[in-house]
């Protein structure tokens, strides 16, 4: 017997201790990396929202997985927004799907393989991490590792009634199986949409198989049941809809959908891009080989290429040997390349692959175990293997002690009821002035914020969102004013220190012309950043006004279509033309009263003076022209001030 062969004796004797001991680690760590506040970004927010509106009013949650917020409804709608109840609901689902993940692979994959697995995803601090946030990932383990313990059982479990070689079917007797099956794809798919590209991994499997009754009943019944639902859908919720659409996930750019859908070339660029960030960088660093800093890794293309060439490998190490981990191969590959093909570089989250981590991992454990115990590594095999094991329990394990030393300050401040503590002063003074104007601002005024879902979390009360300045299409400019040409002068100024010296002009200004980073526009041969188009009658605009803008080195042209000549032939699309009627009848029509203006910074890690000054500009634009609408009444914080703003409407 070989010491690899022993080692696998030893898991499987202790195998029932082992296994409760994983999900006792998984329980502590969480608590001990458990972090009672929500995410920067918001995203975790929006599932809460979601759940509230479907509570409320039965609102579909078409933003995001639809699930997630559903079956987090009943608990906001009785017990409110408490957010450690709803995290633990993570917590549950994570250690469930851990539990789950066990019993699907019990008997079928080595002990060698399937406990070494287990205990270190039940270490590992990334999956942990969302252990205590309400993402929907959570959930989508659970839902995942459900589904691998129905196949498991139908398809893979070695009793005499299913084994491998007497896998024989009838629709009548065996309906419910399939049926369960769809509905964990459903369940899968309804987390997160990517989850539906598991029938597609259903159909090679079983093609491979020659299985060809269980591809017919299988894929029959989930297109039944999927058929009833999204007939059942619109029908129910009639104005439901899903905010991420298929031609937003291949366009060029999902912000600017006028830049068109995505080529060829640029999608196999996506490809390369989305392997070098999850692959060189967010696997490695689950895997504890690379650093735990949340600074964004250093793209390693080599490594990423190694990486595709070790997962074939082991898929052709494991091909004739293991079923289960072929079809764990076939699941993690597709899953994962879908997602590179599918996401734009820009929304890069190491949780897009944090749900196929301990598949991945379970996946390449038994291919090299599959390697190393061949004939050729015979004397050495059990050193590769346990150096391979060892390596992966050093780095997790380290990754797993910084992240609970650095999280126990924390944690204990968290106890003494500071439920803001690590923020930085821009996010703690933009949740205090959300409390603020929740309790001294009348409950039915509409107050706007920059991240409307975080302030609702934090306060109970709807805030409305404005994520965006509107912007005008450059063709409408020139469709718009051509017919006025005759009677008027569009005068183009380029904005700067001496503006408010055209406040006579203020009521005639039309648009605002804003320059992106690297984009070049001028006026008099001058590079410009923004500029100001008024529409003035042509009697008006006289040598007296001329004068004036010479007299004050104003930078203007009254060559309306020279200028805007550079806007229309630019094909980067690098600037931003506002109306500021636009935005005032935004705030009219919403009657929002009140804006939170909150300088969150731009780079999260360090205070550069830069932040996100979305509102902030909403507010000057529509004052250029329209001054004094707004009043500022409210201030929190010493640096990085947050101001509350009102709209007087005058």
């Amino acid at each position: 017997m070989t010491l690899i062969e022993k080692t696998n004796n030893f898991f499987i004797r202790h195998e029932k201790l082992l296994s409760i001991l994983s999900l006792m680690l998984a329980t502590i760590a969480s608590i001990l990396l458990f972090d009672i506040k929500v995410s920067l970004s918001g995203d975790d927010c929006d599932y809460i929202v979601a759940a509230g509106e479907f509570w409320k009013n039965f609102t579909y949650p078409g933003h995001h997985g639809p699930l997630y917020p559903i079956i987090l409804s009943p608990f906001v709608g009785i017990f409110g927004i408490k957010l450690i109840l709803l995290k633990i609901l993570s917590v549950i689902f994570i250690v469930a799907s851990l539990r789950l993940f066990y019993k699907s692979f019990r008997h079928i994959v080595p002990a060698i393989i399937r406990i070494p697995t287990l205990l270190l995803v039940s270490i590992n601090p990334y999956v942990l991490f969302f252990a205590s946030y309400t993402y929907s990932e959570p959930l989508f383990m659970f839902m995942q590792a459900l589904f691998f313990y129905l196949f498991s059982k139908y398809f893979w479990n070695n009793n005499a009634e299913y084994s491998l070689k007497n896998a024989e079917y009838s629709l009548k007797k065996d309906w419910s199986k399939y049926l369960l099956l769809a509905l964990a794809i459903m369940g899968m798919g309804l987390t997160r949409t990517i989850g539906f590209c598991v029938v597609g991994v259903i159909i090679l499997y079983f093609i491979l198989e020659r299985r060809w009754k269980d591809l017919v009943y299988t894929v029959s019944i989930f297109t039944i049941v999927f058929g009833i639902f999204y007939i059942l859908k619109p029908i129910i919720w009639p104005d439901s809809s899903s905010v991420q659409s298929f031609e937003t996930l291949l366009a060029k750019n999902p912000y600017n959908p006028e830049q068109g859908p995505e080529d060829f070339s640029g999608i196999i660029q996506r490809l390369i891009d989305n392997s070098n960030i999850y692959l060189s960088g967010f696997l490695y660093k689950y895997f504890g080989f690379r650093s735990s800093s949340d600074i964004p890794l250093k793209d390693i293309p080599v490594l990423s290429i190694l990486t595709y060439i070790l997962f074939i490998t082991c898929f052709a190490a494991v091909f004739r040997k293991s079923k289960p981990l072929v079809f764990t191969g076939l699941y993690a590959g597709i899953l994962i390349f879908a997602n590179f093909i599918l996401l734009h570089k820009l929304w890069s989250q190491d949780r897009i692959i944090m749900v196929y981590y301990p598949l991945v991992l379970l996946f390449l454990t038994g291919g090299f175990y599959c390697i190393f115990n061949r004939k050729a590594f015979k004397n050495i095999s059990f050193l590769l293997f346990a150096l391979f094991l060892v390596s992966l329990s050093i780095g997790t394990g380290i990754h797993a002690k910084n992240r609970i030393s650095k999280n126990l300050p924390a944690l204990q401040q968290y106890l003494l009821g500071n439920d803001l503590y690590g923020l930085t002063p821009d996010w703690e003074n933009f949740v205090k002035m959300s409390r603020w104007a929740n309790v001294n601002l009348d409950k039915d005024a509409v107050i706007a914020s920059r991240k409307p879902t975080i302030s609702y979390v934090y306060t109970d009360r709807y805030f409305y969102g404005i994520y965006n300045v509107p912007y005008v299409n450059i063709h409408e400019i020139t469709e718009q004013n051509q017919a006025d040409k005759d009677n008027h002068v569009f005068l183009t100024v380029e904005m700067g220190a001496n503006q408010r010296m055209l406040n006579n002009l203020a009521p005639l200004l039309q648009y605002i012309f804003i320059s992106k980073q690297g984009a070049s526009f001028s006026i008099n041969g001058k590079e410009i950043k923004s500029a100001v188009l008024y529409k003035i009658e042509k009697s008006l605009f006289n040598e007296d006004l001329i004068n004036f803008l010479n007299e004050h080195n104003f930078n203007y042209t009254p060559d309306y279509d020279s200028f805007l000549k550079q806007y229309i032939e630019d094909r980067n699309v690098g600037y931003q033309i506002v109306d500021p009627d636009v935005l005032l009848q935004n705030i009219k029509d919403n009657n929002i009263r009140y804006l939170i203006l909150a300088k969150i910074r731009l780079y999260t890690s360090q205070n550069t003076g830069l932040f996100i000054n979305t509102v902030h500009q909403y507010i000057t634009f529509i004052q250029l022209k329209y001054p004094n609408r707004f009043k500022l009444i409210h201030t929190i914080g010493k640096e990085e001030t947050c101001e509350l703003a009102e709209f007087t409407g005058e």
